[in-house]
């Protein structure tokens, strides 16, 4: 869905993906087909838009934090909803210097993502994520003295490009909270760290982003990172008579080591 909120000075574009998913008191429709308690997915789909109409979209947070007290407190049966959102990242276009007030740009594939859950007991938990964020420095980074044996065939890089994709979920401590500061905090700790690392693993960088987003945000209590090691490749150029001064490289997709951790507060 998209939504437009037409301000007198500008528009405020938002994309979202939403997914909604109910648990209770349905086990008729699968044993005999009785669906008088079933909710349509047709109803789930309008209702997204209506609620999208009637309140503003501050966060993607808020709004799945309206639509699971909406079902769970309209419909006796539902005893639990999870609501999954997935927003697209739009920049204003820049005009003669200024960022125009109804015109935008894709900001790649990057996306902002949630995950809302209101429990039979009314506890509502949420874990917020950054998906798809693609960064790259080309210094900084090494990789040496690790494992060898009959299979290694692997050489040390001293200096090499380190290119990664960041998937990044953090689980918040209750489900009151500023969601655009806390995830614009947590996103500006990961890239600066990134940035600013002296990385001799991808796995010790992992670990430092992770520190510096808990040290950004009291309001997390975990953070969940996903690094994959996406290659590039010092290109030979011996055959052509050129010496490859870590300047020229093959970009690959695969195959690529994904590099995972889970960090906690003690």
């Amino acid at each position: 869905m998209t939504k437009v909120t037409r301000l007198p000075d500008r528009h405020v574009h938002k994309e979202l993906t939403v997914n909604v998913e109910l648990n209770g008191d349905f086990d008729e429709t699968y044993l005999t087909g009785d669906n008088r308690k079933v909710v349509a997915t047709d109803t789930i789909r309008n209702t997204i838009y209506v609620l999208a109409k009637k309140h503003p979209i501050d966060s993607i947070e808020s709004f799945g934090i309206i639509l699971v007290n909406h079902f769970c407190d309209n419909y006796r049966q539902v005893r639990d909803a999870t609501c999954k959102i997935e927003e697209r990242r739009w920049e204003r276009i820049v005009v003669s210097g200024k960022p125009h007030p109804h015109a935008f740009v894709a900001a790649g594939p990057e996306t902002r993502n949630c995950c809302v859950t209101r429990l039979e007991t009314v506890d509502i938990q949420v874990e917020s994520a950054i998906a798809a964020l693609e960064v790259l420095k080309t210094t900084d980074s090494a990789f040496v003295d690790f494992v060898r044996d009959e299979f290694t065939t692997l050489a040390d890089a001293p200096d090499r490009i380190f290119a990664t994709k960041i998937e990044a979920l953090w689980h918040y401590s209750g489900s009151d909270h500023d969601w655009n500061a806390v995830y614009a905090s947590i996103r500006q700790a990961l890239l600066e760290t990134f940035a600013a690392h002296n990385s001799l693993s991808v796995q010790q960088t992992l670990y430092a982003m992770g520190q510096a987003a808990l040290a950004a945000c009291a309001d997390i209590h975990s953070i969940s990172l996903t690094l994959p090691n996406q290659h590039r490749i010092p290109f030979n150029l011996a055959p052509f008579g050129l010496e490859n001064n870590n300047d020229i490289f093959v970009t690959t997709s695969e195959p690529y080591g994904e590099i995972h951790a889970l960090i906690t507060r003690e």
